[in-house]
């Protein structure tokens, strides 16, 4: 059976317009068959020259970029429920759970990707993939399903598997036949905490019956492990396969790079990532060709104290070529430091993920 047509979305300031254009450098460069004449692109502020720049890689390869206006539907959402919080100062990652909102009625399917990523292969497969009931597949944490299965915390969904929201293939019209809006406003009416907002609300508020698991390599985000260590890191808790994790290791699709200590992006001196050189080649081939790579993360926000500066050595651990049971002995005992200094303060480490005190899980 056809599918429907698979369109492209990043959603962005003008903060991550560099990245967000070779990521889609990378997409078409690679997936030459993709079929629609258009790239949407959320727009949460991008300046004209950069505007401009983005639309000179889209017409390299034949397309057009729409963008489109975010702001008016996550600022009535944030009116409405003030504890659903920008990200980082920008409110351009919380347009995610309301697309349907937004994208043009003839959107049916929705690859939603973050900027700073680097699409390596073909996402073929995910415009020919049967999306039965799901309206949105995305990739799981093993960390977060481990931590759910073992009865840390629990999501208000019920749901056993914690979905990343990096990535997201998105049935849009599965979304508005399960209503998704008003399960959205459900759980911002409450849950009050969202430190991660559009990821934590997309968890508690979509039921697994729902979701979609898609295979690691379309959200590979391991690259800052040390190659000695990465495979046995992602096996750690034994949920997602082996071969998953071959796969993702020797042929990822979609090299996310992750944000913080993790050293993980390129475009910043001192990375660590062994999957910079994706990164370097698109951004050759990019407008930002010969823009200079910031200072070192750690540089620009230095760990400060001693709980910053543990959690800091710990993550080093896992980046060089340290014995993989060293470098999980380090992060076992920074986890078990940060237990005893939360309790101590009175912090419950994972109540923000999903229920919070005093409350029951809906019914879904």
């Amino acid at each position: 059976m056809k599918q429907p047509t698979l369109y492209l979305c990043y959603s962005i300031n003008d903060f991550y317009s560099r990245e967000a254009g070779i990521s889609m450098l990378s997409f078409l460069e690679n997936n030459p068959g993709y079929e629609p004449e258009e790239v949407f692109f959320v727009d949460y502020g991008i300046h004209p020259v950069n505007r401009a720049k983005l639309d000179g890689i889209a017409a390299r390869y034949g397309k057009r970029i729409t963008y489109l206006n975010g702001r008016p539907v996550t600022s009535e959402v944030k009116r409405q429920f003030p504890n659903y919080r920008a990200w980082k100062g920008s409110m351009a990652a919380c347009i995610k759970p309301f697309f349907d909102k937004i994208m043009p009625d003839y959107v049916q399917r929705l690859l939603y990707i973050d900027a700073d990523t680097v699409v390596a292969g073909s996402i073929e497969e995910l415009q020919q993939m049967d999306m039965g009931d799901a309206v949105v597949a995305g990739t799981i944490s093993d960390m977060m399903g481990h931590a759910l299965q073992n009865h840390w915390y629990e999501l208000y969904s019920g749901n056993t598997q914690y979905m990343g929201s990096g990535v997201l293939l998105f049935d849009l019209g599965n979304w508005r036949r399960e209503d998704c809006y008003q399960k959205m406003v459900g759980i911002l009416q409450r849950k009050k905490n969202l430190r991660l907002p559009d990821q934590m609300l997309l968890n508690n508020a979509i039921p697994q019956r729902l979701m979609k698991v898609l295979p690691t390599k379309y959200n590979y985000t391991m690259s800052n492990y040390h190659p000695w260590q990465e495979y046995r890191w992602m096996r750690r808790y034994g949920i997602l396969p082996e071969e998953e994790c071959r796969e993702a290791i020797d042929h990822p699709i979609i090299i996310h790079y992750l944000t913080g200590w993790a050293l993980a992006r390129p475009w910043h001196e001192g990375c660590r990532s062994h999957r910079k050189e994706e990164y370097y080649r698109y951004k050759a081939l990019s407008p930002w060709k010969d823009d200079p790579l910031a200072p070192p993360i750690e540089k620009l926000y230095p760990p400060k104290g001693f709980n910053q500066k543990f959690l800091f050595w710990s993550l080093m651990q896992t980046m060089k070529p340290r014995p993989y049971f060293f470098a999980v002995w380090a992060q076992d005992l920074y986890m078990g430091y940060n237990r005893i200094y939360s309790r101590r303060r009175g912090i419950d480490i994972h109540s923000d993920e999903g229920i919070e005190a005093c409350d029951n899980r809906i019914e879904s």
